[in-house]
């Protein structure tokens, strides 16, 4: 049955940008929340002159629709000290709080009021008890409240969407331990640890110094335990090369009556999660996925069942095919039980264009889609058309292209897929499944015509023959 039009929207789609010029392509691609965002990490921190500048550009730059900035305090908002042996010890709930709410003022006077007076300010909760997140998100949203010129500013808080079987399988691939040290997702081990790899052969041409950007081991013969732990890499009193990758917070650990035996996220978890965001004054929710996911291609949404085409299992990188966590069915009680408790729902976790239209059409009530990876491609260099950045998460640029794929149809929003699957069995098929369930639906609903394109790895569009 075709779908009623679209009527009275405000559905938007936030971009994560790391500097000038890529709000720039978020504005042209049809962002209407710009947000400052450190692209080496799921939710990471920027500095407020970072954010000066995206503002700055933001406000210089002509659109046809209000644009709003975004920001963040961080994935993790807990603190430690260390005890005479060198144990962490977590420091108390006020200092917490504490610390998280002048994170949140920082950011806030960084966005200013100049491109719109009500931004976003992203307070990431991973890892902390429910209470514990009330405390928080309510000490931010109390202090910029009575800030008189932040008084606007919104919160939104961040939860991370986890399935711990997928993540525990996809651990040990070796394209997968090799981002994880690129980002540094790592701490020292033993190698009786089973879940324990040596860093040394992931070390060359991988890690980089934090402050210049240039390669710290060029060859295998440099790497070293002395080398590594000369290098910041490893801790000093390290005893051996070996480390394991982070965990994930599990949400059985913190939410221990609500998530007891739950490997994955479940409607119990985005309910209490909703639920103490809005007993705390904050005004949103996004549901993301944690770094640790995203490298091992598990993403937000589960394109199986009738209702979606299933792109996913047609996308493989380091042979694993991408994966979903959260079902529509799951999707659509997380943006209903956002509203129930009048808080706006917002999606992230590697949301790519194929699953993005399809969310727009079958969850008309969406209030936001979040992306940074899927606006991004690799930096091409037009003096002599090279790349001239890696293509990896951190050094992928947004291009104005790839956002289009991911803005919704009523702001001119297109229907991008991966050149890349013009090779893969079915893939046609399935393609064009999709285009003809979007073409059907936007004529249904009055929407702009569907424009579709096979899109590569620099971004750059050509157009798929729908007939």
């Amino acid at each position: 049955m075709p779908l009623a039009p679209v009527r009275l929207v405000n559905r938007k789609l936030l971009v994560s940008v790391f500097n000038a010029q890529e709000a720039r392509e978020a504005v042209l691609g049809g962002g209407r929340i710009i947000d400052s965002e450190d692209p080496k990490s799921a939710l990471g921190n920027i500095s407020p002159r970072h954010i000066m500048d995206i503002s700055d550009a933001v406000l210089d730059f002509r659109r046809d629709l209000e644009v709003q900035l975004s920001t963040n305090i961080g994935e993790d908002q807990l603190l430690f000290r260390r005890s005479q042996t060198g144990q962490a010890i977590e420091k108390s709930r006020y200092e917490i709080a504490g610390k998280a709410a002048q994170a949140a003022l920082g950011v806030a006077l960084s966005m200013g009021t100049r491109v719109h007076p009500v931004s976003f300010v992203k307070v990431g909760v991973d890892g902390m008890e429910v209470d514990k997140i009330g405390q928080v998100l309510n000490e931010v949203v109390d202090t910029l409240r009575r800030t008189e010129a932040l008084s606007h500013c919104q919160v939104m808080s961040v939860l991370f969407a986890q399935d711990l079987q997928m993540w525990q399988e996809r651990r040990r691939n070796e394209g997968v331990r090799k981002v994880l040290v690129e980002l540094r997702e790592f701490n020292p081990s033993s190698d009786r640890d089973p879940d324990a790899f040596d860093v040394g052969p992931y070390a060359v041409g991988t890690l980089r110094d934090p402050q210049t950007g240039q390669v710290l081991f060029s060859d295998a013969s440099q790497v070293s335990l002395s080398t590594l732990i000369q290098r910041g890499v490893l801790p000093q009193g390290s005893d051996s090369t070996f480390v394991r990758a982070n965990e994930l917070f599990e949400h059985r650990k913190y939410f221990p009556q609500i998530a007891k035996g739950a490997a994955r996220t479940t409607k119990a978890v985005i309910k209490a999660m909703v639920d103490v965001t809005a007993e705390s004054g904050a005004n949103a929710i996004m549901i993301d996925t944690s770094i640790l996911s995203k490298v091992t291609n598990i993403c937000l949404v589960d394109t199986r069942g009738d209702e979606m085409v299933d792109i996913n299992s047609l996308v493989v990188r380091d042979n694993l095919q991408q994966r979903g966590i959260l079902s529509l069915d799951e999707l659509r009680f997380f943006v209903d039980y956002c509203h129930y408790r009048g808080v706006a729902a917002n999606v992230a976790g590697s949301i790519e264009s194929y699953q993005a239209q399809q969310l727009w059409q079958l969850i008309p009530e969406l209030d936001q889609a979040s992306t940074r990876g899927s606006a991004s491609g690799v930096d091409i260099d037009p003096s002599n058309t090279r790349p001239a950045g890696q293509d990896t998460r951190q050094h992928r640029v947004i291009k104005r292209a790839l956002v289009r794929g991911l803005a919704p149809p009523e702001h001119g929003g297109v229907l991008n897929f991966p050149a890349s699957l013009q090779g893969v069995p079915g893939a046609i098929e399935r393609v064009r499944e999709l285009i003809a369930r979007q073409r059907e639906y936007r004529q249904s609903a009055r929407l702009p015509e569907l424009q579709a394109f096979w899109v590569d790895s620099a971004g750059r569009p050509s157009p798929i023959d729908q007939k």
